[in-house]
């Protein structure tokens, strides 16, 4: 009986949990390297977004600074100066006048593992 309850409580729990999920669009990666850079992340095609987060794997990364561009023409600096550690990812962030067609994402960071191997940056957008 206990093995029952637990399938469909997993079953409610993947259904409940599933929405919220598929909502975040990976629209880019990037594996960091132990210095600090400037990377670039062009967003393919004509899509429109309301929100980004930003996600690292494998090591920590430290932000320095994000700017977001739109094909548009407009820009929004998004103040990102802070550690994240591998498996974190930022607050989300609100993209300034509503849904945006994002062109590109340019960042300045610092990957601290001190080559013990390389972060994944990568950019979820909804």
């Amino acid at each position: 009986m206990k093995l029952k309850r637990s399938a469909v409580a997993a079953a409610i729990f993947a259904t409940i949990a599933t929405p919220a999920l598929a909502a975040w669009t990976v629209i880019g990666v990037k594996e960091v390297s132990d210095r600090t850079e400037n990377d670039t992340i062009v967003v393919e095609g004509a899509r429109t977004f309301n929100r980004i987060k930003i996600c690292v794997n494998r090591n920590p990364v430290r932000f320095i600074d994000v700017d977001v561009h739109f094909r548009n023409g407009g820009h929004q600096d998004i103040g990102v100066a802070e550690r994240l550690n591998p498996g974190q990812c930022t607050r989300v962030i609100d993209l300034e006048g509503g849904n945006r067609d994002i062109s590109r994402i340019e960042f300045r960071y610092e990957e601290t593992s001190y080559r013990r191997g390389r972060a994944v940056v990568r950019v979820l957008a909804d």
